[in-house]
């Protein structure tokens, strides 16, 4: 009985197709998927702007942590730019997406705010966080200044 119902199942095309894309699945399977899911969960923190700030580079136990547009990266690999006394050291720990555009890199400046931002400097912001999105890791969203 059993190897009727076998030969009929190797017959359609669809089983072929069910068993080969299982087995690519398994093969690409983590080894240790409860690490990497560990790992994908951290990833999905929500920081408050109060703890985005720690991450700014004056802690070598910490990464460095950029924020444009409520999404955070870690800058840590470009440590000599991002932190303390490199050129882009005043983005880290904090969203500072207008200053991405308006070259404002004290105080009021240093804000997540968009008001009263043209269209095509929000534009020219999102072209930063894809920039970002390409050369850091991601996954990590930030609460609003407001």
């Amino acid at each position: 009985m059993a190897t009727v119902i076998i030969k009929r199942l190797a017959k359609s095309p669809f089983v072929l197709i069910t068993v080969l894309v299982t087995l690519a699945a398994f093969s690409f399977t983590p080894r240790f998927p409860f690490k990497s899911f560990r790992n994908s969960l951290q990833q999905q923190r929500l920081f408050t702007v109060e703890e985005l700030a720690l991450y700014n580079g004056t802690d070598d136990t910490l990464p460095i942590l950029l924020g444009i547009l409520g999404s955070v990266f870690d800058v840590t690999k470009g440590k000599s730019h991002y932190g303390v006394g490199g050129g882009y050291h005043h983005f880290s720990g904090r969203d500072a997406s207008r200053a991405f555009v308006s070259g404002n890199f004290t105080g009021d400046g240093l804000t997540d705010s968009l008001r009263g931002l043209s269209s095509t400097e929000v534009k020219s912001i999102v072209e930063w966080r894809e920039f970002y999105f390409r050369s850091y890791t991601s996954g990590v969203m930030m609460a609003s200044q407001g």
